[in-house]
C-alpha cells in the first residue's frame, strides 16, 4: 500500500494528467497489498506459527523485494552472523529499514542506496544512505514536533522504547546517512529502559 501510495504522490506532485498505465500499476500493487493481509490472517489461524526467519535474511529479502517493485538501485551487504535480537528489535528494525528506502524512492528518484547490516561485539549497526539531494534534518524534526506523523521522524523514539538509537546525518545537496544501533546489552535494563527511554537522534552532519 506504501508502494501505491507513493506512485501516487509521483503522480500528483508531476502535475501531469494521470494516464491509465499508471492507474492499473496502482490497482495491481492494492490488490497485492489485500492479498498480503489476507494471508497474514489466514496464517493467524493456523495452529503452527511460521518460522520467523533471521534479521539478516528478512533485510535482504526486504530490500530486493523493495528494489524489484520500485527500481530502485539498491547494493545489499547483510552479514548473517548477526545474532538475531527479539523479535519485538526485529520488527522496529525492518519498519525503519523500510521507511528509510521508500523515502530514497519518494524523495531521491534515481539516487543509489546501500543498506549495510554488519555484527558488532555486542549487537548489530544497521547502515542506509544514498547519494540524493539531501535534506535538512533539524527542519524535518521540527516539523515532525509541530504537526507530528508516522514517518522519519518517529523513529528515534520507536528506536528507543526497544533499547536501540537511530542517528541520522544529512545536508542538502549531500545524500542521507542513517544508522541503527542495537546492543543485547540493554536486556537487562529494558524495563526501565521502556519506561524512561530517551530519544538519541544525532541530526548534524559531521
Amino acid at each position: 500500500m506504501a508502494l501505491a501510495l507513493l506512485h501516487l504522490d509521483s503522480a500528483l506532485g508531476s502535475g501531469r494528467v494521470v494516464d491509465a498505465r499508471l492507474l492499473d500499476n496502482v490497482r495491481t500493487l492494492l490488490n497485492e497489498a489485500l492479498h498480503s493481509i489476507r494471508y497474514v490472517l489466514d496464517d493467524w489461524c493456523d495452529s503452527e506459527a511460521a518460522e520467523p526467519m533471521p534479521l539478516a535474511a528478512s533485510l535482504m529479502d526486504l530490500g530486493r523485494r523493495l528494489a524489484s517493485l520500485t527500481g530502485l538501485a539498491l547494493c545489499l551487504e547483510c552479514d548473517d552472523r548477526v545474532a538475531d535480537p527479539p523479535a519485538s528489535v526485529t520488527a522496529v528494525v525492518l519498519h525503519a529499514a523500510q521507511e528509510l528506502l521508500l523515502n530514497t524512492c519518494k524523495h531521491a528518484p534515481g539516487a543509489n542506496a546501500k543498506m549495510v547490516l554488519v555484527m558488532e561485539a555486542d549487537g548489530f549497526e544497521l547502515k542506509v544512505c544514498d547519494d540524493g539531494p539531501g535534506f535538512d534534518p533539524v527542519d524535518m524534526y521540527r516539523r515532525h514536533s509541530i504537526i507530528g506523523g508516522l514517518g522519519l521522524g518517529t523513529m528515534p523514539e520507536r528506536l528507543a522504547r526497544v533499547g536501540g538509537t537511530f542517528s541520522v546525518y544529512s545536508r542538502p545537496g549531500e545524500g542521507v546517512r542513517a544508522c541503527i544501533r542495537w546492543s543485547n546489552n540493554v536486556l537487562g535494563h529494558f524495563g526501565q529502559a521502556r519506561g524512561s527511554a530517551r530519544v538519541r537522534a544525532r541530526v548534524a552532519a559531521p
